[in-house]
């Protein structure tokens, strides 16, 4: 027997800000492995999926996906979609264990009644991998945009239609959520976390970053361990392996067209097409994050003129916000804001 759904909606043009802050210190969560054959009714199952997109090259390409969810997927629970960002692929959202800490966004959200679909952007991971130069920002946005219908109807390969998406990203992740809302409004609801519209200043030297894109695909690990430790990282919060672990188990090759199309947006923030969202939004920004530091958020809501944001700063947390000890602020904030937006349906 499933409890009933709760679904409250914010007032159109409200702007909430909201500063959560909890102790740096580490919490450890059971890491679940999917070859349990427990009856723990918490047991997290991970299923992979391909989607057919096909691009304005006329050429069909899969988008790889993992979808984590405990139990049958039910058509009334909100799906997320979770989008990466720039140098990583869908294990961003379930970097594993490490040192006893569960870091896995991906099976957390499942256990709090979520169904989590994490995909491998096109050209990044196991999805397909069209010419680098060509797969811009609109050929990003196109492809999720073409997984998202996919995933309205029960002719999928997930073979159940979701009633309630959300769109999660992550960095440059969030930008083709928040570009893939503002074209085709597919998401009953975006979160963009570690995402920022307001000029400020970069951790890094950009023409040092340009000069290392001298092929169409940026190879994994192409930026070393001191780089990520600089600008990805507020290193009080975070475990001092982490660092390594995501240098050598996260990186990922990126496309270039991505690439320049995401520092373009960020030199030309319109470009994003935030202000054509309708549905609701919540923007996390991270203290430290050095890409989307939340001292310079106060300009955000200029940015959306006609959606339902929620604004909220992370304390005490860089810019890899899963891979801290004190991600579960993060966590727990949108968990609470999408029940608070699209309801939740839990299974008994």
């Amino acid at each position: 027997m499933s409890k009933p759904c709760r679904f409250v909606l914010s007032l159109v043009g409200v702007v909430s800000l909201v500063t959560l802050a909890v102790p740096t210190t580490a919490e450890a969560h059971p890491h679940t492995h999917d070859h349990d054959r427990s009856r723990d009714r918490d047991r997290v199952e991970v299923d992979r999926f391909d989607f057919p997109v096909t691009l304005s090259d006329g050429h069909r390409y899969a988008v790889a996906g993992w979808l984590y969810h405990v139990g049958p997927i039910q058509r009334h629970r909100v799906l997320q979609v979770a989008v990466h960002g720039i140098t990583y692929d869908h294990k961003y959202w379930d970097i594993g264990t490490l040192n006893g800490t569960d870091y896995s966004y991906a099976r957390w959200m499942a256990r709090e009644g979520h169904a989590v679909l994490a995909i491998d952007q096109i050209g990044s991971g196991a999805s397909g991998r069209p010419d680098g130069d060509f797969l811009s920002l609109d050929e990003t946005a196109s492809a999720l945009h073409q997984v998202l219908v996919n995933l309205r109807g029960k002719h999928n390969p997930i073979g159940r239609g979701f009633q309630s998406i959300a769109l999660v990203g992550h960095s440059n992740g969030s930008l083709t959520s928040i570009y893939e809302a503002g074209t085709y409004h597919d998401a009953d609801a975006v979160v963009s976390t570690a995402w920022q519209h307001a000029p400020h200043p970069l951790p890094f030297d950009p023409a040092a970053v340009l000069s290392q894109l001298t092929t169409p695909y940026l190879p994994a690990r192409s930026f070393p361990e001191p780089f990520l430790a600089a600008t990805f990282y507020h290193l009080p919060s975070i475990d001092p392996a982490m660092v390594h672990h995501d240098f050598v188990n996260l990186q990922a090759d990126q496309s270039r067209g991505q690439f320049l199309d995401a520092l373009g947006t960020g030199l030309n923030p319109s470009l994003s097409r935030s202000s054509q969202i309708t549905e609701p939004v919540l923007v996390q920004f991270g203290e430290f994050d050095g890409f989307a530091p939340a001292a310079f958020g106060g300009p955000e809501p200029s940015y959306y003129p006609n959606a339902r944001l929620t604004i909220q700063n992370i304390s005490a947390i860089g810019h890899n916000v899963n891979a801290h000890l004190n991600r579960l602020q993060s966590w727990r904030a949108i968990d609470r804001w999408l029940e608070q937006n699209l309801g939740r349906c839990r299974d008994d």
